[in-house]
């Protein structure tokens, strides 16, 4: 995720940021070799501000400026984004077109160096190398105006790096500067500076590119990881859309393991207890409301099977087992995921034609004799979504709320930004230390 690709370049850059005497540490033998290293250095760094370009495009469009603006002047042309994030923008592109050095291949990036700072640098470009998933067009139109300046912010502190380090590495026997690196500097501050008068939302560090979930397959594991194996190869087969009988039997599956797995929460954490209670009784709400539902459409019967392993792993269970908070959280997890699953299936559902509400119909009480006269039902479409009870309560009770604004920028944020303002003691410095 983006999260991870982000922390290891911000947290190589403040390693990198730490090292002085560049020129000591790079420990080559002559000129040559130690040129060499510089240039293998410099196809990492363009590696690096390929990224820092295509991350600012992206954020760029939903980036406004937080500084108050002058009162607007009617007959000049303005700027519909902010003025700093534009030309970093602009000084990212002119450092990458302008570069002689090319971006670091695969096989070097997957290569580990011997030298220490080389190997700085590597794993920082193969974090950028990753990040370009996790910010690619196609998965950034999900980003919010508070995503985009977390990550504006990210691309600014890199760039401050990057251009603190190209002075660093100047001595460098033919080493490369970047391309109008104090436009770069000055723009990559004014950046750093107005995102900070804003609120970013790091909950962005949880998006971006995902392996494809695949089934537990194999034999069921012994005791509680059991469960969870087949906990979670439901959440995997209920890709496919089941139908409605399908649908009951695992919406009932999911009211039984959640019962069953309160005792063993309250001996743990009791918080979660309650609120596994009140899963309990939603899905017990919607098991009741799902009878009037029906239609043929569909399959589920893979999800259905997972979801009976679960219900049985968990009986044979014995009482006297204890579950660790670890496992729990896992539970919690696969729950979470698996609501907003079957909130997606009972709208989608609707939407496609493939549920049916059932109705009932008047009719006339003839003079039979009989004692019992049958209710005469009929399933017809559902009109409106909100008009069928189970949409309701998928919708107000068990969807899970939206994640609010995260606002902890997290351990590696704080680390560069001390990285950055860090300056090495002067020379001469005298320190207060009891003498030998």
């Amino acid at each position: 995720m983006y999260g991870e690709n982000g922390a290891q370049m911000r947290t190589e850059l403040a390693s990198l940021l730490r090292q002085h005497r560049v020129m000591h540490r790079l420990a080559a033998d002559s000129p040559t070799e130690r040129a060499e290293v510089g240039q293998q250095i410099l196809r990492y760094r363009r590696t690096l501000v390929g990224w820092c370009g295509q991350a600012i495009q992206v954020a760029q469009p939903l980036t406004f400026s937080n500084i108050p603006q002058k009162p607007a002047d009617p007959f000049r042309a303005t700027n519909a984004h902010g003025a700093a994030v534009s030309e970093l923008a602009r000084a990212l592109e002119l450092a990458r077109d302008q570069a002689t050095t090319p971006a670091a291949s695969s096989t070097e990036i997957a290569t580990p160096a011997l030298n220490d700072v080389v190997e700085h640098w590597r794993l920082a470009a193969r974090a950028a190398v990753l990040a370009e998933h996790d910010t690619a067009p196609d998965l950034a139109v999900h980003l919010t105006t508070a995503q985009a300046r977390a990550i504006t912010g990210d691309v600014a502190a890199i760039s401050q790096a990057l251009v603190v380090l190209d002075r660093r590495y100047r001595n460098t026997p033919d080493w490369e500067s970047l391309a109008g690196c104090d436009r770069l500097g000055w723009a990559a501050l004014a950046t750093a500076l107005d995102v900070s008068l804003g609120q970013p939302d790091y909950s962005v560090d949880h998006t971006g590119w995902r392996p494809r979930t695949k089934p537990i397959r194999g034999p069921a594991k012994p005791g509680v990881l059991g469960v969870l194996q087949a906990e979670h190869n439901l959440l995997v087969r209920l890709k496919s859309f089941p139908n409605a009988m399908n649908l009951r039997l695992i919406v009932d599956s999911q009211r039984l393991l959640t019962s069953q797995l309160i005792p063993y929460a309250e001996r743990v954490d009791p918080e979660l207890a309650e609120h596994w209670r009140a899963r309990t009784a939603t899905y017990s709400r919607m098991q009741r409301e799902l009878r009037n539902v029906a239609g043929r459409l569909g399959n589920g019967a893979g999800a259905t099977a997972e979801a009976a392993n679960a219900v049985s792993r968990m009986k044979a269970l014995p009482s006297a087992t204890v579950i660790e908070p670890r496992m729990l959280g896992g539970f919690q997890t696969l729950f979470l995921r698996i609501d907003e699953r079957i909130s997606d299936v009972v709208e989608a559902g609707v939407e496609r034609g493939a549920f049916f509400q059932r109705v009932t119909l008047p009719r006339l009480v003839s003079g039979e004799g009989r004692l019992v006269h049958p209710v005469r039902e009929r399933f017809v479409p559902v009109a409106r979504a909100a008009d069928l009870d189970v949409i309701r309560t998928a919708r107000e009770q068990l969807r899970p709320r939206p994640e609010a604004a995260v606002a902890s920028p997290g351990a590696s944020r704080v680390d560069l930004h001390a990285a950055l303002i860090h300056r090495p003691p002067e020379k001469g410095a005298q320190f207060d230390v009891p003498g030998l």
